[in-house]
């Protein structure tokens, strides 16, 4: 099943706050608890080349991550069954409307979740990700770095909410996210996940 089908049944993506190791130290976030989750809407997501952003997003962020795409219902899911439930993973950017933090909509506009095409792979704890901005690479790290790891996250949220088929999961982006701007061109690759490019424009 494409990325697309997917889509169709997304009912929430959970997304994950600091949980790069790098990306922690550079915040000053150097304990180890549970970490900052937040929901986006079925909205942002979107597969296309082009995207485009509302104009009342002023600020943005780019940030790559590795998408955990949920292939059934589960609920109270144990760490070593979480793959059992796991349809595949994805490279995806995790925008993030940075001028509207303290209003609560910092996620929750359309096309705000660029996401690539479905993969299969065999340890999701050995990803590369990186994200290059018009032709320079601005994020590098591999998934092996991350604090908690995508089983861990499956079995914690789920233990908390339902996971359903299409629900999708962002398991946190390397350090040194970028303020980006309309017009740039985005790359997220990945030798594991493979390559999802999009250019930003702004809705009319």
């Amino acid at each position: 099943m494409n990325i697309k089908e997917y889509m169709r049944h997304t009912r929430k993506i959970i997304g994950v706050g600091p949980n790069f190791k790098a990306f922690r130290a550079q915040k000053g976030i150097t304990h180890e608890k549970d970490p900052l989750l937040f929901l986006k809407t079925p909205g942002s997501l979107t597969n296309e080349r082009d995207i485009f952003l509302s104009p009342l997003l002023t600020e943005f962020i780019c940030e790559v991550e590795m998408a955990v795409i949920i292939g059934q219902d589960a609920k109270h899911v144990a760490e070593h069954e979480a793959a059992s439930i796991i349809a595949g993973y994805a490279i995806a950017n995790d925008i993030t409307a940075s001028a509207h933090f303290n209003s609560g909509r910092f996620k929750m506009f359309d096309q705000m979740t660029p996401i690539g095409a479905v993969a299969a792979i065999e340890d999701p704890c050995n990803v590369d990700l990186e994200m290059w901005v018009n032709g320079s690479l601005i994020q590098k790290d591999n998934t092996s770095n991350l604090l908690f790891s995508a089983h861990w996250l499956v079995s914690h949220i789920s233990s908390m909410a339902k996971l359903m088929k299409g629900d999708i999961i962002l398991t946190g982006t390397p350090a040194n996210p970028l303020a980006c701007q309309i017009g740039d061109v985005i790359e997220l690759r990945s030798p594991q996940l493979g390559n999802h490019k999009h250019t930003i424009h702004q809705e009319l």
